[in-house]
């Protein structure tokens, strides 16, 4: 059995600001280690129900957050970028699930640290009639290699938007929002512990899902008209308004790699 982890940081119990999640602030190595340390209860509890094989593939930022010697000698790590499938780097037909640690909630949501994929330049990403978070893009893809959903640890908020898909998704909360930069957050030991037997308990009784999307269109508002002057030029995208653009290749794992390429493009410098 293989198992894929796509871990962020904003989910992460503990962390609730954005300077924990740049790596020139001073708290960012706290948050880091935070991270790690979540991804890594995940792995043990795959291994602890008899996995083969763990992937994990960084998430956040850069992607080089995880501290990879922090982690189980067993686990095989994705880091760096970019990466062709970005957060869910190392997705194959031959995965027998995939989980989500550290994951919050979209753009549109009252979550800590909310935003769906760049945070400087989405504003809404609606997938057919869905309001998309990153779970939502990332189980949609994973559905295209008819892999099954098995787990999801973050905020409150992640955890409510997910249930829309998924209503019986197996989580673990690691916090409660109370505001945009503010959460009650569970103590880190308690939470690496329900992760570990979650994801345990999860693989041993073969609860994931396939979260099949019903559309794959993808609609897109970005902050502002000027981040999409340069979009124009891919032919894959429609620009139907000042801030907005729609991509309908017909094919979801197309639509993600555009959708990603136009938020590159979005942050070019024009003047």
């Amino acid at each position: 059995m293989t198992y894929l982890f796509s871990v962020d940081i904003e989910g992460i119990s503990g962390v609730v600001s954005g300077p924990q999640c740049k790596m020139d602030s001073k708290e960012y190595d706290r948050a880091q280690e935070l991270m790690t340390k979540e991804a890594n209860a995940a792995a043990k509890g795959a291994f602890e129900a008899d996995a083969e094989q763990v992937y994990i593939t960084d998430g956040h930022g850069k992607m080089r957050n995880i501290i990879i010697e922090d982690l189980d000698e067993r686990v095989e790590l994705f880091s760096g970028r970019p990466k062709l499938l970005s957060q869910m780097e190392g997705l194959s037909e031959d995965l027998d699930g995939v989980g989500y640690v550290g994951y919050h909630s979209s753009a549109h949501s009252q979550g800590t640290l909310s935003h769906t994929y760049s945070g400087a330049v989405v504003d809404k990403l609606m997938i057919g009639d869905v309001m998309a978070s990153e779970f939502a893009m990332n189980s949609f893809l994973a559905a295209q290699y008819d892999v099954p959903v098995i787990f999801l640890a973050g905020d409150d908020e992640i955890i409510r938007e997910a249930k829309k898909l998924y209503p019986d998704i197996p989580n673990v909360q690691t916090k409660k929002a109370t505001g945009r930069y503010s959460a009650k957050c569970r103590h880190p030991e308690v939470v690496r512990k329900e992760i570990k037997e979650k994801v345990k308990e999860v693989i041993e009784n073969d609860r994931g899902k396939i979260v099949e999307p019903e559309e794959t269109r993808y609609h897109v508002w970005f902050k502002d008209a000027g981040k999409l002057d340069n979009l124009e030029l891919l032919p894959s995208v429609e620009r139907i308004g000042p801030k907005e653009f729609v991509i309908d290749t017909g094919d979801m794992e197309t639509n993600y790699k555009v959708f990603r390429a136009c938020t590159m493009l979005a942050t070019v410098d024009s003047q």
